[in-house]
């Protein structure tokens, strides 16, 4: 049995270190799984704010927008946009409104009416939905913390 001791002592902290490793890389997945879902949730809200807010500043400088460029900056803040609907599930409500912003913008250009009122409305409504993003975002990293 002496001899048997100190093989048993080994298999036996093998399988501790291998079961501690096994624990620390799923901690640590999960930890990196969290940090991209965050960060993919923060991209989305940053493209629709640029997104937006180019749009918007050229409609409302009543500049002649080509049509590609339009299309590409609408359509990359419409996906923005149902990314954040995605990945930010806790706010449907401001996720939707995302939504209406940009199908806003699609009817002001099928319109061809730049009402200047209606711009600077999407406008505020734009920078309110990054502010209270920013502002939550802020909340929670100090409750971590």
């Amino acid at each position: 049995m002496q001899t048997a001791w100190p093989y048993i002592s080994f298999i036996l902290g093998a399988i501790f270190a291998l079961v501690m490793q096994w624990v620390s890389y799923h901690l640590s997945f999960r930890k990196d799984k969290r940090r991209e879902y965050w960060i993919r949730k923060l991209n989305s809200y940053q493209d629709f704010y640029q997104h937006t807010t180019q749009l918007i500043g050229l409609l409302g400088s009543k500049v002649s927008i080509p049509d590609n460029v339009y299309w590409q900056s609408i359509s990359l803040a419409r996906k923005a946009a149902y990314d954040a609907a995605f990945y930010d599930i806790s706010h449907p409500g401001r996720t939707d409104k995302m939504k209406t912003i940009t199908l806003d913008l699609i009817q002001i250009l099928q319109s061809n009416k730049q009402e200047k009122e209606r711009v600077q409305m999407l406008q505020k409504q734009v920078e309110e939905i990054q502010a209270n993003f920013y502002l939550e975002e802020k909340l929670l990293s100090k409750e971590t913390a």
